[in-house]
């Protein structure tokens, strides 16, 4: 046999020496009594990274996600089992036919929803789902929560899904183990791997999303590399449509306008954010109602203005001081706003003519 790919969850910490950057752990190959096979090994551990995680009443936040430990082994000749030890960690022992990373394969069925020649394409991967009408019933509310929200009301058909179904348990579907965050509704997955079945199915997409069929609200952000997760539960303040929805926005070139601190955000600057206080500076001033040299509302204020008002309200792209959005509310800055600010709807609506 040749070498397979092993993944597990880190374990928690048992203590303040617990490493925090890249650090090593040590693996033990067992068989079904317990007993050693084989040599152990070294595996590299990465460093914990920060992502996106929606968090409670419609917050967006940027969460630190540990990392999972995943690594390409040959088997010891009567390996059952194995055991990772990490310094300042408990010790993780799996099954190895439990952990295995199951190889990417092509989508048992793959379905486009909505427009037959759309100017956007949403990848959705089904996870844990072992009904595909179910999956696709799920597809259909997130491409009609999008065809609700402006402007996507304005161009029919524009935005299409593409449906990928693995039928898969629902209780352990192929993309985990599930990892959980800390205070926030961080979930995610194997992420390298999600993103080696997308690829092994072939399409193009504009962003792509992990859906899990999962009774418990949560999701990831996603990049360029590695699709975005969305669970199908809501909370008491949103619909899980909006969180993929969140993520859409992404694929239209629009920053995020939280503020929640991420050191590891990349330079630049998005179109729907300013670094100058003043509207009458700000990349949308054509679009201000409110003018002068000082922002319109400073850091955690604004909400007694009128809803309407256009101008740089204090705080967005994960700093509280730095950087200004157009309005007091957006779905780029909390998933409980069931609409676009007037600059992020510009800039879709753009894209979209």
């Amino acid at each position: 046999m040749g070498p397979i790919r092993m993944v597990v969850p880190q374990a928690k910490a048992t203590g303040a020496e617990a490493a925090s950057g890249p650090s090593e752990a040590r693996v033990r190959f067992l068989d079904a009594s317990g007993k050693p096979v084989g040599r152990p090994r070294k595996v590299p551990v990465p460093a914990a990274q920060m992502m996106e995680a929606p968090a409670s009443n419609g917050a967006i936040l940027r969460a630190e996600a540990e990392p999972q430990i995943a690594f390409m082994t040959r088997l010891p000749t009567g390996a059952s089992q194995f055991q990772v030890e990490q310094h300042g960690r408990s010790t993780i022992r799996a099954g190895i036919r439990e952990t295995a990373s199951p190889h990417p394969k092509k989508p048992d069925s793959r379905k486009r929803l909505g427009g037959a020649d759309p100017r956007f394409v949403l990848a959705v991967l089904a996870e844990r789902y072992d009904n595909e009408a179910a999956f696709h019933a799920d597809c259909n509310r997130i491409l009609a929560a999008i065809g609700a929200m402006p402007p996507f009301t304005e161009f029919p058909g524009r935005i299409a899904i593409e449906a990928l179904f693995w039928k898969t348990s629902p209780s352990q579907g192929q993309l985990g183990p599930l990892q959980f965050g800390q205070g926030t509704d961080l979930i995610f997955g194997d992420r390298p791997l999600a993103a080696a079945f997308l690829k092994k199915a072939g399409i193009h997409s504009d962003r792509s999303i992990v859906l899990v069929n999962l009774r418990k609200r949560g999701g990831a952000g996603g990049t360029a590399d590695f699709p975005a997760w969305v669970t199908n539960e809501p909370s008491a303040t949103d619909q899980w449509e909006s969180v993929a929805i969140h993520e859409l926005g992404h694929a239209f070139g629009l920053g995020d306008e939280y503020d929640s601190a991420n050191p590891q955000a990349p330079p630049g600057i998005e179109p729907n954010i300013s670094a100058n206080p003043s509207p009458d500076a700000a990349p949308w001033k054509h679009l201000c109602t409110s003018h002068g040299p000082g922002p319109t509302a400073h850091f955690n204020s604004g909400a007694q203005l009128p809803a309407n008002t256009v101008g740089t309200f204090q705080g967005a792209r994960y700093e509280t001081q730095k950087f200004y959005r157009a309005q007091f509310s957006c779905m780029m800055r909390s998933t409980a706003t069931p609409f676009f600010c007037v600059r992020c709807q510009e800039l879709i609506r753009a894209r979209l003519a």
